[in-house]
């Protein structure tokens, strides 16, 4: 594999290397969630790929939220990194974020796909998207609230300790087991070697910018995806909502599609073991298929099924 060059004036990050042995399957994270973040599914997926997470641009050294006015520049960076890997077609994997911009290098670039996995994608009922569209020209966001919430986010602790019973201590989390708490304390910050306190790896002013600038635009793409493909859904997610699974579901006859129960859009730290356990059943028909990956030499980086229902 070769590695990320710089793009511009920003260079991107080499992969985060979840280990594991046979065909690639990359994992796309969510805004505000390092690759770490997934560690607890990561294993699962390890069982049977080689598993690597690009971080994207947000967590690159350098780079500017103004620089982008749309999720486009994501998945363009999404689809420079795996050409550089070098090891398609593979199995993408994305989240939230991550879903959204694997589908459009998905149809853009169907040559580095085998097949794609959609968890809870960041695409909205067409009716909302329109009124976002209308909306935009004159400033307003109907995720307002959220992105001053987010610019307002306490960012330092004392010790990751005190940043896991921060967390521990928030709805948001509260149906995360204490495995996935931790991948996400741990990925999520760094240790600041002025005072030993930990701070967030992730910028809030990058959170906020992704949220300011949803994708309007994602159902062009939809029909366009040929590859086989499943689509997840947490039942009790409030942004990848019913009618949007329908509606996938109909311009896509060949997805297979799984509501996971009791679980909301955080859905792989939340019930990692159901979603993994989906995206091996899924994957099983064509993995053997799909080419190993090799690491080292030259220029490498250093180094059952569900008892939710999935359907056809």
């Amino acid at each position: 594999m070769k590695p990320i060059a710089p793009t511009g004036a920003v260079a991107g990050l080499p992969p985060v290397d979840f280990g594991g042995d046979g065909p690639l399957l990359h994992l796309a994270h969510a805004n505000a969630y390092p690759p770490g973040t997934y560690r607890p599914l990561a294993t699962i997926l390890a069982t049977r790929y080689r598993v690597l997470a690009l971080p994207a641009r947000p967590l690159w050294p350098g780079s500017r939220p103004e620089d982008i006015s749309s999720w486009h520049p994501l998945a363009d960076d999404l689809i420079a990194g795996l050409d550089r890997l070098g090891a398609g077609p593979i199995v993408g994997v994305g989240h939230s974020m991550g879903g959204v911009c694997t589908l459009w290098a998905a149809v853009a670039r169907p040559d580095l796909f085998q097949a794609v996995v959609l968890i809870d994608p960041v695409i909205l009922p067409p009716l909302y998207l329109a009124l976002l569209r209308l909306l935009h020209p004159l400033g307003v966001t109907m995720r307002r609230t959220m992105i001053r919430r987010t610019l307002r986010r306490r960012r330092v602790w004392s010790s990751r300790e005190a940043c896991f019973a921060h967390y521990r201590a928030k709805s948001v989390f509260a149906a995360w087991p204490d495995e996935s708490l931790w991948a996400y304390v741990k990925a999520g910050t760094r240790v600041r070697p002025d005072d030993g306190t930990v701070e967030l790896v992730y910028p809030p002013e990058w959170e906020a910018r992704v949220y300011a600038t949803l994708p309007t635009d994602v159902w062009r793409a939809v029909p366009h995806l040929r590859l086989p493909v499943l689509i997840i859904r947490g039942a009790r997610s409030e942004t990848f909502l019913p009618a949007s699974l329908r509606r996938m579901a109909r311009l896509l006859p060949h997805a297979h599609t799984l509501v996971v129960p009791e679980a909301g859009h955080l859905v792989p730290m939340e019930r990692p073991e159901v979603v993994g356990a989906a995206v091996l059943s899924f994957s099983s028909a064509f993995s053997s298929t799909v080419p190993s990956v090799v690491v080292g030499g030259t220029g490498a980086w250093s180094q059952a099924r569900t008892t939710a229902s999935m359907e056809p």
